[in-house]
């Protein structure tokens, strides 16, 4: 922000103005699914806790998730995870054991009708036959009795990716319809044991568009699962297209968490990725390929999460058993997971202090060994910006600012403004708005309009910060973060982190920088 007003106020001082400190993980569920052969192979309590994960979801029937706990193996597991204080659920694909299959000899009525009128076993049920509801809201409460899990949180799936009833009864329900017609009377069985119980609605391949006709009991919670997404790029790379045929989307994908987002709570939500899914990538058939990590595609799309207001993130990560860390010994996928749900920062709003305006913008904040990663997302329905190469055209037009200061008093500081494009207009300055615009600095920027918004990411080496003199001994910085709001060219609302205590918009005033 370059606006040029008379300097009235002195110098503030910098802890008057410092946001509480984020004092834990932004992630309330950092967590991980695996199959009972990972968990029976593989020391993964001890893995989970070394690198903050503090849930385990088991994985992938009843029947073979209560073997598994009823095994030495499997007593060990838990009495490990109870010692490491690791949360341990159950992520079941259920329906087949809810609805035993053998009972279609008895009532066909309960299974689901196929597109051609006819009564078949081979998934799902009829949501209009109040036997199978009964029958399956029964086993669901007497399994629950048997796994219940250490947060009251339950998942009990529909069968995967599978059709659904064609009945003229059930017809005209999508897909998601007939499953929370089933999640609500399972959760209402469930709760007569367990008061505290919720159950997940799994948001998934046909699964994905969200319940209009039917609404959700108290209890029912989002799991948003976008198993047909590219894993190469991010999800703010709206255009980027699944790969093996499938015509999808990430951006697809944002819209229909978007729309579930609009049933569902925020708060109680549940993403399920599969950025260390060995299984998917191998597509499900063993001997596993080596996963494709891509840290960089985890940390920013853990920032889209954390832009929706979500809060709770697990990943599957099944097929890393003995066989597969013997041929590709590395956890450095499973340690950088890790590190990236741990090492969040995040903040929600920024304010325009003059008029007392407050906006969505959200900011993720991620350090590795070698980089700090700064993360926007904007929500703007008019994202102003040209195509002119000149860096000094960014002045007119929407952008997300960074000011980066050696000292408190801003004797020498370095500003970055970044249109939804991605071009930058960087230049050094120092106190009181001595600009220097042929400074060019050295940061890597990835951004994009979006809908409804843009998306940006700045990521700078902590050599070249250090380098600046940008890093404190304790490796903090003194920072701004800021938001240009073109409502036309030229005609911004300013919008920061924190209030710079001055009459009239003005960022190049120590008041504005806090220490992160």
């Amino acid at each position: 922000m370059k606006r040029h007003i008379p300097l009235i106020l002195s110098i503030l001082l910098l802890a008057s103005c410092t946001p509480t400190p984020q004092e834990s993980a932004y992630w309330q569920m950092r967590g991980l699914v695996l199959s009972t052969k990972e968990l029976a192979e593989v020391d993964w309590p001890a893995l989970a806790a070394a690198n903050g994960i503090n849930t385990i979801g088991t994985h992938i029937t009843p029947s073979e998730v209560l073997t598994f706990l009823d095994s030495e193996k499997g007593r060990k597991f838990t009495k490990d995870c109870r010692r490491y204080g690791i949360i341990v659920e159950h992520q079941l694909h259920a329906m087949a054991e809810l609805l035993p299959r053998e009972l279609f000899e008895e009532d066909p009525t309960m299974f689901r009708m196929d597109s051609l009128g006819r009564r078949t076993p081979d998934a799902n049920l009829c949501v209009h036959s109040e036997k199978a509801l009964a029958t399956v809201a029964e086993n669901a409460a007497l399994l629950a009795k048997r796994l219940k899990p250490d947060n009251h949180r339950y998942y009990f799936w529909l069968d995967d990716n599978a059709p659904v009833c064609a009945c003229p009864l059930c017809k005209d329900y999508l897909p998601s319809e007939q499953a929370l017609i089933v999640e609500n009377r399972m959760l209402r069985e469930i709760r007569k044991s367990d008061p505290a119980a919720k159950l997940a609605h799994l948001a998934y391949s046909s699964f994905l568009a969200p319940p209009r006709k039917v609404r959700p009991d108290e209890g029912i919670f989002l799991e948003f699962a976008p198993i047909y997404r590219s894993w190469d790029e991010p999800l703010f790379h709206e255009d980027a297209l699944c790969p093996r045929g499938y015509p999808v989307r990430n951006g697809d994908n944002l819209r229909a968490l978007e729309a579930n987002l609009e049933v569902f709570s925020a708060k109680d939500a549940v993403v399920l990725e599969y950025w260390l899914d060995a299984s998917l990538f191998s597509r499900w058939k063993r001997p596993s390929v080596e996963l494709p990590w891509h840290p960089d595609v985890c940390r920013s799309d853990l920032a889209t999460y954390a832009s929706y207001g979500l809060r709770n993130v697990t990943s599957f990560a099944v097929y890393m058993d003995a066989e597969y860390f013997n041929r590709f010994p590395s956890t450095a996928p499973v340690e950088e997971y890790g590190h990236l749900l741990n090492g969040q920062w995040h903040m929600q709003g920024l304010h325009e202090w003059w008029k007392g305006l407050v906006d969505s913008t959200s900011i993720s904040v991620f350090r590795d060994s070698a980089q700090i990663h700064f993360i926007f997302d904007v929500r703007d329905s008019t994202p102003v910006f040209d195509d002119n190469p000149d860096e000094m055209s960014v002045g007119p037009c929407d952008r997300a600012e960074i000011f980066m200061s050696i000292d408190p008093q801003m004797k020498q500081y370095y500003c970055f403004e970044i249109d939804p494009q991605g071009k930058t207009l960087d230049y050094g300055c120092s106190y009181y708005r001595m600009f220097d615009y042929p400074w060019s600095g050295e940061q890597n920027v990835d951004a994009r309009p979006v809908e409804g918004g843009y998306h940006v990411e700045a990521s700078f080496r902590l050599e070249y910060l250090q380098r600046l003199g940008l890093l404190g001994k304790d490796g903090s910085l003194l920072i701004g973060f800021y938001r240009g709001d073109a409502v036309e060219p030229g005609v911004i609302t300013w919008y920061s982190a924190v209030n710079p205590g001055t009459p009239e918009p003005d960022f190049h005033v120590p008041g504005s920088l806090f220490r992160l």
